[in-house]
């Protein structure tokens, strides 16, 4: 009797550590599900969607991890009859594919549109052999890089007087030269952010085909307005004309790559060259640029007014949008105090200075003289909406301005910003970026 007993223990034990392994298995393919579920999240509830924007770009980033992740859970789930996790391993898996798919589709009839059916041919044959072939692999390689100049004075801010920093990064030696050069204009709400030249990979790729890349710092609010952040871009843009042979550039390929309201201002910069209003006070010079690249950048900033008072300010008491902007400080690095969202930035609302909200929008400056733009859009974006930038294209093909629009489905702001080295997203991104780069050189 004892003997039967000793030898049950164990079995009872064994069937005790499978029956723990099997429900935490089924608790980690269940959450699984429901993270990669996030990816079709899309509602325009401020609230709601504020709430799912990090777990959001998180789960389209790791969008191919999920899918192996879910594939393994629906093998798993299978091969011991647990159908809990054989369905939410199917619908993980199902939902990061779709998603992936829909991420790296073939966009080559939007560049023979704009620059024609032969526009591959366009390309040097050698900066073409230096392309990424492929729109997303497992893992995006590193590159070699040449000399990077840090902390470049190029200007100063006309509102304030600040000194204006940029780090510049150029080909490695061997690399042969295309003689264009991309300014980088960095997000941040025109409150926050700063330069950082070595937070995306894709500014690698692009010195390793022969370009130079330049990441600016220009004056955020308080410290300036929103034309003086204008100024600050053309000073970057006529300051590089300047240094064009220190730098083995042709002063007319410099080109605008611009992240959020810093794509706001590279699209209002390039659309509005040589204006006496936004020219930089005291400068000589043509502050024309032979392209302009936006990521989720608003063209219409009435429309973002209204689109944020809409679903974000009166969604939150005042008191806690204080605390947010506090915590926004803290981690900006600088002290500001931000009362009334777009308002505070442009100085009142759209009902107050309608002709600023005019002035500043990109989409009224569109014409045929505008150059090259290449809008690069989430269809889930938090804080830009789709529809905006969808105008803003159809604006510029009616005026008969080179433009090229790629959406990115089930995208929100900032997808690029978000493990680019492994993100479908992001590193399509830059696959189209480099391909629009090339055909400008």
């Amino acid at each position: 009797m004892s003997k039967r007993i000793s030898k049950d223990k164990p079995a009872g034990a064994m069937a005790w550590v499978s029956h723990t392994k099997r429900i935490l298995l089924r608790l980690c393919s269940l959450l699984t599900a429901l993270f990669t579920t996030v990816i079709l999240f899309d509602t325009k509830e401020g609230v709601l969607q504020g709430l799912a924007w990090g777990p959001k770009l998180l789960a389209s980033a790791l969008s191919p991890f999920l899918a192996v992740l879910g594939g393994l859970y629906l093998i798993w789930g299978v091969k011991y009859r647990d159908w809990y996790s054989a369905v939410a391993g199917a619908v993980s898996a199902g939902i990061a594919i779709n998603h992936v798919r829909n991420l790296t589709p073939v966009r080559e009839a939007e560049f023979a549109q704009a620059f024609g059916p032969d526009w591959v041919d366009q390309i040097p044959a050698d900066l073409r052999s230096r392309l990424r072939p492929y729109r997303w692999a497992p893992l995006y390689r590193r590159r070699r890089y040449g000399a990077l100049h840090r902390d470049v004075v190029f200007g100063t801010n006309s509102d304030s007087g600040r000194s204006l920093t940029a780090d510049l990064m150029q080909p490695p030696p061997g690399v042969p030269r295309t003689g264009l050069a991309a300014i980088f204009v960095h997000g941040g709400g025109w409150w926050y952010g700063r330069k950082d030249i070595t937070k995306f990979p894709f500014f690698e790729r692009l010195v390793s085909q022969g370009h130079v890349v330049m990441d600016v710092n220009y004056t955020l609010a308080p410290y300036s307005s929103v034309p003086g952040m204008v100024k600050d871009v053309k000073q970057a843009i006529l300051w590089l004309k300047q240094q064009a042979a220190t730098f083995e550039i042709d002063p007319t390929r410099i080109v605008l790559i611009g992240q959020s309201a810093g794509a706001h201002l590279s699209l209002l910069t390039a659309y509005t060259p040589n204006d006496p209003a936004l020219q930089p006070d005291g400068s000589e010079g043509d502050s024309s640029v032979h392209g302009v690249v936006s990521y989720q950048g608003p063209p219409d900033m009435a429309a973002l007014y209204e689109d944020t008072q809409h679903r974000f300010v009166r969604l939150f008491p005042n008191g806690l949008v204080t605390q947010v902007h506090h915590l926004l400080e803290i981690f900006s690095g600088h002290g500001t105090s931000l009362a009334g969202g777009i308002a505070a930035v442009m100085g009142g609302t759209p009902e107050e200075i309608p002709d600023l909200y005019r002035q500043l929008s990109p989409i009224n400056h569109v014409s045929e003289r505008c150059p090259p733009t290449l809008l690069l859009q989430g269809t889930h974006d938090l804080l830009v909406d789709y529809h905006d930038v969808k105008r803003l294209y159809c604006a510029l093909r009616w005026a008969n301005a080179p433009v090229i629009h790629i959406p990115f489905p089930q995208c929100n702001h900032a997808f690029e910003a978000v493990l680019p080295r492994l993100s479908p997203p992001a590193q399509t991104a830059a696959y189209y970026t480099e391909r629009f780069l090339a055909l400008l050189v």
